[in-house]
């Protein structure tokens, strides 16, 4: 399995499994329990993903600029250097 894929399966276990456990604690303290449904499961698996594909887009854009930044640098470093020869 894709490492990347590995993490995020591991972290919605991590996440499902913290759900259970604060359902037990508050069935126990307030003699209340939510149901999980399977559509639950579902709709969260969904907009983890696009909240995690809507970050990447993010990121990815940030990086673009950072990069075009860094070929500005190199660009006037470049200059410079000639400047001085």
């Amino acid at each position: 399995m894709d490492p990347k894929n590995e993490l995020l399966a591991e972290c919605l276990v991590k996440v499902h499994l913290t759900v259970r456990d604060l359902n037990t604690k508050l069935m126990r303290s307030a003699k209340k329990y939510n149901f999980i449904t399977p559509r639950d499961v579902l709709d969260f698996i969904k907009h983890f993903v696009e909240l995690r594909a809507e970050k990447k887009s993010e990121l990815v854009e940030l990086q673009g600029h950072l990069n075009r930044g860094l070929d500005k640098l190199k660009e006037s470093e470049d200059e410079v250097v000639e400047l001085q020869g």
